[in-house]
């Protein structure tokens, strides 16, 4: 659990610096207020993981990236601009942002984080890089292939998984691929889908953490007369899947109107559909047990427990707005 100091001071600074490094356009500053974050961040896994050894993988793995970035910097600095240096500088993104094929550092660490934690890493911690990427420019062919990997390598391995935490994970990876191609078109929409998404997951997060669920023979499964609430995950999961009529789907629709300008990123286009559609049927087949057991409770008994309950009301009007269609 944390601490005050760490809920009230460590989060506070974490959130400033994710937030300034967007007022400035200087790669430098920018990567100074990352490694302030990075190190805001392995002080709040040091009260949270039990294994500190994933704690210097961690710190481990943010050091060969600023090792990447400060080398691409030096680089761009001697040579003015080459394509050496903008490789090194996408590849350190690539591999702070857990995007395939640099993401096996994110599924294994993710198990053994807890919820909190895991919700930082895969939200708040990733506002810094996508904000790099948007002002490096991104080769054609680089996009193809980063695409291509978020789109078929989630949906393959999530298949068959058992630990949810690392199920999320690939879901972050996956809708990386989406970001990454509204970051190629040079426009601010990508900070919107990801605050869509943050908002998302920031309920879902906070109702598997206080609910006490847990993912069971594939399935996502709680113990109901805790929770006195079948109908949180579904909602959740199809907003997450993107399936109207809710929020993350307007953003997606939206954003596959951007796509359909122009015939050339056609091919771009089908592939993150297509991974949408598979990603809709694993979010679906773990939703079986909240979907056909447990029915023969009304969805609207005990309904005191949200008014008693401030915890449950504050997740409640998290999935109010989540939800919601901004038109």
């Amino acid at each position: 659990m944390f601490t005050l100091f760490s809920k009230y001071f460590i989060l506070t600074n974490l959130l400033l610096s994710s937030i300034l490094p967007l007022f400035s356009t200087d790669l430098l500053m920018i990567w100074f207020f990352m490694e302030i974050n990075n190190f805001l961040f392995i002080f709040i896994l040091n009260f949270s993981i039990k294994n500190k050894k994933m704690i210097f993988f961690y710190f481990f793995i943010q050091t060969i990236i600023s090792f990447l970035i400060i080398y691409s910097l030096i680089l761009n600095n001697l040579f003015m601009y080459s394509n050496i240096s903008n490789f090194f500088m996408i590849s350190a993104m690539m591999m702070k942002l857990g995007i395939p094929p640099f993401h096996l550092w994110l599924t294994l660490i993710s198990k053994f984080m807890t919820w909190h934690s895991l919700l930082l890493l895969l939200t708040m911690m990733k506002i810094i890089p996508f904000y790099m990427i948007s002002l490096i420019k991104l080769n054609l062919i680089l996009i193809y292939s980063i695409i291509f990997l978020c789109s078929i390598l989630p949906p393959y391995l999530m298949l068959n998984l058992t630990n949810f935490k690392v199920l999320l994970s690939y879901s972050s990876i996956n809708q990386s691929g989406w970001m990454m191609f509204l970051i190629y078109f040079k426009i601010f929409i990508w900070f919107k889908y990801f605050m869509f998404y943050t908002l998302i997951s920031l309920g879902l997060f906070n109702m598997i953490f206080y609910f006490k669920m847990f993912f069971h023979n594939n399935f996502l499964s709680y113990n109901y007369y805790q929770t006195y609430l079948n109908f949180l995950p579904l909602i959740f999961m199809f907003n997450m899947a993107g399936l109207p009529p809710f929020s993350f789907f307007l953003m997606k629709w939206y954003s596959i109107f951007l796509f359909s300008y122009s015939s050339n990123y056609l091919i771009i286009l089908i592939m993150l559909m297509l991974s949408s559609l598979i990603m809709l049927y694993i979010y679906t087949n773990m939703m079986i047990s909240s979907i056909f057991f447990f029915q023969f409770k009304s969805k609207l008994n005990n309904f005191k427990f949200f008014i008693n309950n401030p915890k449950t009301t504050l997740i409640f009007s998290i999935l109010f707005m989540s939800s919601i269609l901004f038109l």
